[in-house]
């Protein structure tokens, strides 16, 4: 690499590291605020996609093991680390257990096959997709894999407050992270509150339920005084909220809008009417 190609990398690096703020676990691992989520996305555009969002600055990647785009999503991770954009402990990676016939054992070796497809030696974040099926034994192979020091943290997604119970009754290991369905319209306000009790961790996915809230009239008007899109906005009060988020694209342009939320702040009315909104 030549002295202006790495005067280049080293002003992309200077420029979006440190630039997310973070939550901390209850294992005492750091979780960035905002992540790049992966669902519905595979092959060379999720690979591109992970690149793109790496050098814009995010340092957190949500995938799943159902995704089937582990691989491409590790391909893409390491084409960045071996670049010298970063190294893996920069990086928060996610990932979860399908559940559907599922146990202690075939969770641990899903596990151990996430952390083949993405090559890497630890997972930052396991989590159960679904309360379905045998949840008390399948979080145990989780925990298995938390004590053998395969995964810093582990969690739970789509819990609402019954699946928590059930599974407390039997966890050694407190759930870091309740992975939920939040936007504008669907709060989640019960769920969010009953894990903050817990001190469980909430990252809202599909923040901009699934695309309708991208021309939101409500959000529109609210981003105008900011200078900001809908979506922007839908994201920043997620992040006012103190949650976790991980929108979803493929295309770089939105990759990086959705990065662009740290230099604004709603107000406390803004956040109110967001949060008042209906379907």
């Amino acid at each position: 690499m030549n002295f202006l190609g790495l005067l280049s990398l080293v002003l992309v690096v200077y420029c979006t590291s440190a630039t997310v703020p973070s939550i901390k676990l209850n294992t005492g691992y750091q979780m960035p605020q905002l992540g790049l989520g992966t669902w519905q996305a595979k092959g060379d555009p999720v690979k591109q996609a992970v690149k793109d969002a790496l050098e814009i600055g995010y340092r957190h990647i949500d995938t799943a093991f159902i995704y089937g785009n582990e691989k491409e999503v590790g391909d893409g991770i390491w084409e960045q680390i071996n670049k010298g954009l970063l190294k893996r402990e920069d990086l928060f990676i996610t990932t979860k257990v399908w559940p559907e016939g599922s146990n202690r054992e075939k969770a641990l070796a899903s596990v151990k096959n996430s952390l083949k497809l993405l090559n890497v030696t630890y997972l930052d974040l396991v989590l159960i997709h679904w309360p379905v099926g045998d949840i008390n034994s399948i979080y145990q192979g989780l925990e298995d894999a938390f004590n053998q020091k395969l995964v810093r943290s582990i969690g739970i997604s789509n819990f609402n407050q019954t699946n928590i119970d059930n599974l407390l009754k039997t966890a050694k290991v407190v759930p870091a992270n309740n992975q939920i369905n939040i936007h504008p319209t669907l709060n989640q306000d019960e769920t969010v509150a009953y894990c903050n009790k817990l001190g469980i961790a909430v990252t809202g996915y599909s923040p901009l339920g699934t695309g309708s809230m991208i021309k939101n009239p409500i959000l529109t008007s609210i981003g105008a005084k900011h200078n900001k899109t809908a979506s922007q906005v839908a994201i920043r009060w997620q992040i006012d909220r103190n949650l976790i988020t991980i929108p979803k694209s493929v295309n770089k342009k939105y990759i990086k809008e959705d990065f662009e939320v740290f230099d604004f702040k709603l107000t406390a009315d803004e956040i109110k009417t967001i949060h008042n909104m209906k379907a």
